[in-house]
C-alpha cells in the first residue's frame, strides 16, 4: 500500500529497476543514477554515447588542467606520469552499454542506456568495495561521484556534434571551405548591408 498521498503506484511502477551494471552487482556499496537529456541529438546507440562521455575530448578544462599540473609534478621528481585510464565498453545488449573498469580494490560497472524515445540518456554506477583501501580511496569520490557524471554526460551531446561536424568536413580543402563561406556572404548581402534578393 502506498502512503505518500496524491501518488497512485501501479504494477508497472513497482517493477525492479534494471540495468547491466546492477547485473554483476545486485547489492552494490554505492549506486547512483544519472539522467540527462540527448539535447537534441539523434543517436539511439548506446555505445556511442558511453564513449563519448567518458571520452577524453569531453573532459572539462579544469579536469584536463588538474590531470596536466599532476603530470609536470610527477616528472620533476624523474617518475613517469601514470597511462591514462581509458574506459571501454565491454558489451551492448539492448539500448544499454555496459563499461567494466575494475581496479584490484574496486569493481566497478557503469551502464549508458539511452532511453525510449531517444530524449535521455541514462547513466547507471555500481561499486563494489573488494578491500580496505577501496573503501577509502572511494570514499570521497563518493561526494562528487554523480555531479562529475552529470557533468560529463551534459557535455556529451556537443562533444557528438564536434565529431559529426569534423567527419562532415573531413577530406574537404580548407581553403575551399572558406572561400565558399566568403562567397556565399557576399551574396547575402548588397552594397548598402541590405539582403539581396
Amino acid at each position: 500500500m502506498n502512503d505518500i498521498p496524491g501518488v497512485r503506484v501501479t504494477e508497472a511502477s513497482q517493477g525492479r529497476y534494471t540495468s547491466l551494471a546492477l547485473r554483476d552487482i545486485p547489492v552494490p556499496d554505492y549506486c547512483d543514477v544519472v539522467i540527462v537529456s540527448t539535447k537534441g541529438v539523434d543517436e539511439p546507440d548506446p555505445r556511442v554515447w558511453a564513449e563519448a562521455i567518458f571520452s577524453h575530448e569531453n573532459a572539462t578544462l579544469t579536469s584536463r588542467g588538474a590531470r596536466a599540473v599532476r603530470d609536470e609534478a610527477i616528472r620533476l621528481f624523474d617518475l613517469v606520469p601514470p597511462p591514462e585510464r581509458e574506459r571501454f565498453v565491454s558489451e551492448v545488449v539492448g539500448s544499454e552499454a555496459l563499461i567494466i573498469d575494475d581496479t584490484p580494490s574496486l569493481t566497478i560497472r557503469i551502464g549508458v542506456a539511452v532511453e525510449p524515445g531517444g530524449d535521455l540518456v541514462r547513466i547507471t554506477t555500481a561499486v563494489k568495495y573488494r578491500t580496505i583501501r577501496g573503501r577509502l580511496t572511494f570514499g570521497p569520490r563518493r561526494m562528487m561521484h554523480a555531479s562529475a557524471i552529470h557533468t560529463l554526460a551534459k557535455r556529451a551531446p556537443a562533444t557528438l556534434r564536434r565529431r559529426e561536424a569534423a567527419q562532415l568536413s573531413a577530406g574537404r580543402p580548407r581553403r575551399a571551405s572558406i572561400t565558399r563561406g566568403i562567397r556565399r556572404n557576399r551574396q547575402l548581402t548588397s552594397g548598402d548591408g541590405e539582403r539581396s534578393r
